[in-house]
């Protein structure tokens, strides 16, 4: 049976020149979410070929929350929407980096390491149509 769930999340950046100029930005949001069928979190092995993160959504599924970090020191990842590397790019994360988006589609979510295997940690939603 789907549940419900409440997603909560805050962000703050910033960035600064070598010649004194700075811009910082901050905000949070609430998403309510409804009509969940699978929730999957922790950290993966992604390998050098497509590495599955998240299965397309059940039936008449209608999308993901999505969430994933490069925990690896040395190595990109590209994240991507489909079932082949290449296809539908959502991300190149370089080391350290992380991205948070919304997907609204039918289609797996995968990932490719580039020159060696890297760990992610993630966190993926399956939203259904009652979303």
């Amino acid at each position: 049976m789907p549940k419900n769930y409440t997603f909560n999340a805050s962000a703050s950046v910033s960035a600064t020149s070598t010649t004194g100029y700075s811009q910082s930005q901050s905000g949070s949001f609430t998403l309510n979410l409804t009509g969940i069928d699978q929730v999957a979190t922790g950290r993966m092995d992604i390998g050098t070929s497509n590495t599955v993160i998240m299965a397309a959504p059940a039936d008449t599924g209608i999308g993901k929350v999505l969430y994933v970090r490069n925990l690896d020191d040395t190595n990109w990842v590209e994240i991507h929407s489909g079932g082949t590397s290449g296809d539908d790019v959502i991300g190149i994360l370089e080391p350290g980096e992380w991205l948070f988006t919304i997907q609204r589609d039918q289609i797996a979510i995968g990932g490719d390491a580039d020159t060696a295997a890297v760990t992610i940690e993630y966190f993926a939603v399956e939203i259904d149509t009652n979303a």
